[in-house]
């Protein structure tokens, strides 16, 4: 049943006023997340590496394929770009999910975006990290419109949508190692589709567009297994309670109210689309009318599976933008089967629904969004004030280095824990080759000794771990292969005991120093700064 004029203009007018809001979300951010943190300049340093050579080298030390730096190589050039121009690049990716969302309503059938609208579009995860100078935001876009254009090709088979298809679903890849996860979804949900039909050349076509998408990816198996190698460092066992711990957290922003709408929304929907695809409706022009709801249900059940499989496998300390596009691809997949009912009351329904969740959200999201993503920046200017020549500054961990390397530009020398002689990436092959060396601090310790009895001081940014009174610190043999295999934690929290016990035996005086700010800043990369003086 086709809703008449007044619902569909309700629901048009309640799309726009909401998307207004998102707009403004994405504004706020933009100009409240300030300097880049550490995943950021990772992602610069890269892509804006002196010849396309060193950026295909240095892939293995990043978590995507090359497109999204190709496309960051052409804005930020090779030389210096302020940090506005590149915040602006990124809100610009975040239109581009906002846009998909849009085209997808087109191209889905439902024709006004509502639920995915407000689940998506004002989620404040989605915003920070698809925002940020990463390829979430570029890449959720790639995967909303391959969504789409595999629907479409489903829906009517001709040249033109195939190669809309095939190019989607490719570029798609390029950017989201991830998005090949539910591109494999989508093609088996597709083919079903068409298998049911009897449709079995629509069906060949639609597992070659995934085959050579697919296929696409195999200039990077070696960059997959160096990737593999270093992951030792971010490693952590994923359990089903972990996971829920994290998705919830991002389904539940800004509010963990949220995550149980998800869920109440998840379940009615699969209700919903089961009903309707069992019910006796004869064929017309040889598809089915509810082909589109096997679609979505099928996109999303096993979307989900893969997804989950996937996380697992990969091993990871997940974080929340490792799911920011499983929120889009979900959000999506529910908006096609709750659209499925095109009943007046049912877009009635919808747009109370996001109107209200909108309402409700808004301001939660514009006081989540006000964060910065980190206070490296103002760390930098600050200890450029304070540090003077002969000075020393220590960052533990390593990693902290990438961001700080940028906006230092002091005269005191400085050193990471443990040290590396290239910061410009997440070097982990430099880290295992300390994690195997048989003294690798002896460097920064003789340095902090000579510093502090010259009576200069050392600055310490981020924190150390201090031992018990009577106890050593902790000491893990070269190469240590601990009972879960290789795990950089071990060596981390080994090492700054062992830095913090000879502040312990040594240092005469230590003490927090204040760091300027009236902004919140993000856990990830909120850094103490500690002065260090005197040698007893």
């Amino acid at each position: 049943m086709r809703p008449n004029w007044r619902s569909e203009r309700i629901a048009t007018g309640v799309a726009l006023l909401v998307t207004v809001a998102i707009l403004f979300l994405h504004f706020v951010f933009g100009t409240h997340a300030g300097a880049l943190w550490r995943d950021e300049v990772n992602s610069l340093e890269i892509a804006t590496m002196s010849t396309l050579s060193e950026m295909w080298s240095n892939l293995a030390f990043d978590s995507f394929p090359t497109l999204f730096f190709l496309v960051l190589r052409c804005f930020a050039g090779v030389v210096n770009i302020s940090d506005n121009m590149l915040r602006g690049f990124g809100v610009g990716a975040g239109f581009l999910v906002l846009g998909a969302l849009w085209l997808n309503a087109r191209w889905l059938g439902y024709r006004v975006p509502l639920i995915s609208l407000v689940l998506v579009g004002m989620n404040p995860m989605v915003i920070r990290y698809g925002d940020s100078i990463r390829a979430y935001g570029l890449g959720i876009a790639l995967m909303l419109l391959t969504l789409g254009a595999m629907w479409r090709l489903v829906e009517e088979f001709t040249t033109r949508r195939v190669v809309m298809a095939t190019l989607a679903a490719l570029l798609s890849v390029q950017c989201l190692y991830y998005n090949a996860v539910l591109l494999f979804a989508i093609g088996v949900s597709a083919a079903i589709v068409t298998l049911r039909r009897g449709a079995l050349k629509q069906t060949v076509v639609v597992l070659m567009v995934g085959v050579v998408s697919a296929a696409s990816l195999f200039p990077y198996l070696g960059t997959m297994r160096r990737v593999q190698m270093g992951s030792f460092i971010w490693k952590a066992p994923v359990t089903p309670a972990e996971l829920w711990k994290k998705l919830s957290g991002t389904l539940g922003s800004p509010l963990p109210f949220a995550a149980w709408v998800w869920i109440a929304l998840l379940v009615l929907a699969v209700l919903i689309g089961i009903w309707a695809i069992w019910r006796r409706i004869p064929f017309q022009a040889g598809v089915r009318p509810n082909d589109r709801l096997l679609f979505a249900l099928l996109a999303l059940a096993s979307g989900t599976a893969v997804y989950i499989l996937f996380l697992k496998a990969l091993g990871y300390l997940t974080q929340p933008w490792y799911y920011i596009l499983f929120v889009a691809y979900a959000g999506t997949c529910l908006e096609m089967l709750f659209a499925s009912v095109r009943a007046h009351s049912a877009w009635v329904a919808r747009s109370v629904f996001a109107f209200v969740f909108a309402a409700i959200t808004i301001v939660p999201a514009w006081r989540t969004l006000q964060a910065r993503q980190t206070n490296v920046d103002l760390v930098a200017t600050r200890l450029a004030t304070l540090a003077a020549e002969g000075d020393l500054i220590v960052i533990n961990t390593w990693n902290y280095g990438i961001s700080f390397r940028r906006y230092y530009h002091g005269r005191a020398d400085w050193l990471t824990i443990p040290p590396l002689e290239d910061l410009r990436t997440h070097r982990v092959d430099l880290v295992k080759n300390q994690m195997m060396a048989a003294a690798p601090l002896v460097p920064v310790h003789r340095k902090m000794e000579e510093t502090l009895k010259t009576g200069h001081t050392v600055w310490l940014v981020g924190t150390l771990d201090f031992v018990a009174k009577g106890t050593t610190p902790n000491q893990l043999p070269p190469g240590y292969d601990g009972p879960e295999g290789w795990v950089g934690g071990n060596f981390f929290r080994a090492w700054a005991e062992q830095t913090g016990f000879l502040v312990q035996e040594h240092a005469s005086q230590f003490e927090r120093v204040r760091i300027p700010n009236d902004e919140p800043v993000l856990a990830y990369e909120n850094l103490p700064v500690s002065a260090i003086r005197g040698w007893r």
